[in-house]
């Protein structure tokens, strides 16, 4: 019998196993892994180091697809604008993986892909103007705000459900808000605005 022309595993099958795994389970171990591939736990360990390099891994995988984007950042308008653009689209490709967030929080950034998408905000606040402090108090503002609106657009449309005696201002708010479908969109339209907004008064007093 011939060799297979590729081999069984690669550093890439293996992320994209443990992100599918992620989004399915909002969680992964080296067995559930190892079996998802067909393979040992012993296999996997000699394409990588172990769960830091897999969860590092995936975050690429997440970012590479947020670059090819195409729109993020650069494209003309303010630097708001530049940045509002930056929050949308790294929104829209964590809210694709919304599982795998609190996943890749427990990791610090290694990967590339990823670092890419926090240079590219760094520089755009740099090239207006931003002390360093306030560069790293404004990307980490936007970062926080990011990661919490894409677990949120994966969320029920409705993610409350209340009873009007007990909870009688927000049951009120929710009956005639009228946002149903929108609301996630609403919320993050309307705070990454404000956030951009405040960055501009803000950058001197941090």
């Amino acid at each position: 019998m011939g060799r297979p022309r590729k081999p069984l595993l690669s550093k890439e099958r293996i992320y994209r196993a443990a992100l599918d795994l992620v989004d399915e389970r909002g969680e992964f171990t080296l067995p559930d892994l190892a079996r998802r591939l067909g393979v040992s736990p012993s296999s996997i360990y000699h394409h990588v180091e172990g769960r830091s390099e897999i969860v590092n891994g995936m975050r690429s995988i997440i970012s590479a697809d947020v670059l090819a984007d195409g729109q993020f950042p650069a494209g003309g308008g303010t630097w708001q604008e530049q940045a509002v653009r930056w929050a949308r689209v790294y929104r829209n490709g964590l809210g694709q993986h919304a599982k795998a967030i609190p996943v890749l929080v427990g990791e610090a950034v290694t990967d590339d892909a990823t670092l890419e998408i926090y240079e590219r905000l760094a520089a755009l606040l740099t090239d207006q103007g931003f002390p360093p402090r306030a560069v790293m108090v404004a990307v980490s503002i936007l970062d926080n705000f990011v990661l919490g609106s894409a677990i949120d657009a994966a969320s029920p449309d409705v993610p409350w459900v209340t009873r009007p005696p007990v909870h009688p201002a927000l049951h009120e708010a929710l009956s005639a808000a009228d946002l149903s479908q929108h609301r996630s969109e609403a919320a993050f339209k309307a705070g990454v605005e404000a956030l951009v907004d405040g960055l501009e008064g803000s950058r001197l007093e941090w």
